[in-house]
């Protein structure tokens, strides 16, 4: 594929960075080693590995959680259903950690039915955000042998060491290249936490031997009873689905380091490799306004997914993530989550006013073909260089914006004349049309030509009975234009107590989310996702 993007990848990574044998993409990314992009290269085109890291599942999801997998899932969506890439992922899930543990014990439970309890809700907030779940899913304590065998051979390879208490820990004097993601230094290492039992302070546990009768455990060849490290699981779990090399490894800023660089170094030990991930993709954190800190169950600073979609719905979130692209912070907000919503508006409005152009709801234009045609391939030029440029996803939906209002200026512009002009390039106000709502549907937002699509959603959710609401509004307004055709032949009284039930009705669906469109020839619909903000930060 060859890419049109203005932005160049960068030149000077031969030392730090190993560009794979492979296809060149045109798609360039940027990378934190060598800060700067660098070029997608692609192994296998026609097989493409991806690894999340999981939640680990002692708390309930927060929207700090939410944002680092709706922008996980925005990009694994345009690689899948724009580039047509044959994306396999996979992701793991902590149901063995410090923090599952300590709040088994404050509530009373056994921390297998607490973890089961909260990556069930993880699972469904994810299913209520769009999120789709990854092809392979595995839970850490579904997987004790994969990961001690991962352990044993760096033992064996004197990569790792086993402490007196069974403790096993990784040598990191032993890797060469360690602190390459985070690019720190030998003197940063040293200022790391000792703990009792390791060499130095920057080797990290494989294992962790149990100290107390409560906690879970394995028994080991090494001896005693202990359960894996954090860092580990993800390195055998991932080193299990997709072996030596992995195209993508996806997870939030703050797992840079230490997680994502000790995962580097496990696995560069095992595989006995200078690279195992190919592609590190980091996503921006989210805070609130005012906080510079990320959100955190630890700081006490959350808003949970529940809280969240009372106020707002789960497309004007992702809107929120695609205006603030992957990497970048993401400083949550009303006047945010607002944007997100008024941004939306402006999709939607566009397609509920194009649907009555082609329905001759509107009266028709005389437009200039060639105009249309250059505008409409500029777009989806300029929307491909976006995504193929680190998936700027902000710059994307601007271009789409852009096509929408300059398309918008000319069905909806009045003329004297305007009834007799004939309605010329229909064909390519559709192909543009369809382009922005595939391009929408692409990122994960929902369909933007059938407004009735999130309300019969909701209804569903709340009802089993099963009501076509596009029958049903339309049976509606076609009474509403009676009662105004029958006003215009009507006396003045009468006429105006025609245009006030009209106006009455047309009040009574607005109330329930419907905005009617009034136009020359008829009316129109589309349903205002629109909730009512609660929480103000």
């Amino acid at each position: 594929m060859n890419s049109n993007s203005s932005s160049k990848p960068t030149q000077k990574f031969a030392n730090s960075w190993q560009r794979p044998c492979g296809e060149y993409t045109g798609i360039n990314i940027y990378n934190h080693r060598v800060r700067g992009k660098v070029p997608l290269v692609l192994r296998n085109p026609h097989m493409v590995t991806w690894y999340t890291c999981g939640p680990t599942v002692y708390d309930k999801t927060h929207v700090g959680h939410a944002s680092t997998y709706v922008k996980v899932d925005i990009i694994q969506r345009i690689l899948r259903d724009y580039f047509k890439y044959n994306l396999i992922t996979a992701m793991n899930i902590t149901d063995v950690d410090d923090k599952i543990i300590t709040r088994s014990k404050e509530q009373g439970r056994n921390w297998q039915e607490l973890a089961r309890t909260y990556d069930a809700e993880f699972k469904e907030n994810m299913l209520r955000l769009n999120v789709r779940p990854p092809n392979m899913r595995a839970h850490v304590s579904a997987n004790i042998p994969v990961i001690q065998r991962f352990i044993e051979q760096l033992i064996e390879n004197q990569q790792a060491y086993v402490a007196e208490d069974k403790s096993v820990y990784f040598d990191v004097s032993k890797c060469q290249n360690y602190g390459k993601l985070q690019n720190i230094s030998k003197d940063e290492r040293a200022l790391q936490e000792n703990e009792q039992g390791k060499r130095t302070a920057a080797d990290f546990a494989l294992w962790k031997a149990k100290k107390t009768s409560h906690e879970p455990s394995w028994s080991s060849k090494w001896g005693g009873e202990g359960r894996p490290g954090w860092h580990i699981e993800c390195s055998a779990i991932a080193g299990m689905f997709f072996g030596d090399e992995l195209d993508f490894h996806a997870g939030g800023l703050d797992l840079r380091f230490p997680h994502h660089e000790n995962e580097e170094a496990q696995c560069c030990a095992h595989y006995k490799k200078n690279q195992w991930v190919n592609y590190w993709l980091h996503t921006g954190q989210l805070h609130l306004v005012g906080d510079q800190q990320k959100m955190s169950k630890s700081l006490g600073n959350t808003i949970t997914v529940d809280e969240m979609l009372k106020s707002y719905t789960a497309d004007e979130f992702r809107m929120a993530c695609l205006l603030s692209n992957y990497n970048n912070a993401m400083p949550y907000s009303d006047q945010l989550m607002l944007t997100a919503r008024q941004t939306l508006k402006k999709f939607r409005n566009f397609h509920a006013d194009l649907n009555a152009y082609m329905q001759f709801q509107k009266a028709p234009k005389l437009l200039d073909r060639g105009a249309l045609q250059s505008q409409l391939d500029h777009t989806i030029l300029e929307f491909d260089n976006s995504l193929r440029d680190d998936f700027d996803t902000a710059r994307a939906i601007s271009v789409l914006m852009d096509q929408m209002s300059s398309i918008s200026r000319c069905i909806n512009h009045q003329s004297a004349d305007a009834q007799q002009e004939p309605a010329h390039c229909l064909d390519l106000l559709l192909a543009a049309g369809n382009f922005i709502g595939s391009s929408m549907l692409n990122l994960g937002i929902s369909s933007l030509a059938d407004s009735s699509n999130i309300l019969c959603q909701q209804q569903q959710a709340n009802s089993s009975a099963q009501v076509d609401v596009n029958l049903l509004v339309a049976d509606l307004l076609a009474i509403r234009s009676q009662l105004r055709e029958q006003a215009a032949e009507s006396t003045n009284v009468k006429k105006l107590e025609l245009l006030e039930l009209c106006d009455r009705l047309r009040n009574v669906l607005q109330e329930h989310g419907i905005n009617v469109r009034d136009h020359k020839q008829g009316s129109s619909w589309v349903y205002r996702e629109h909730k009512t903000a609660t929480r103000r930060v």
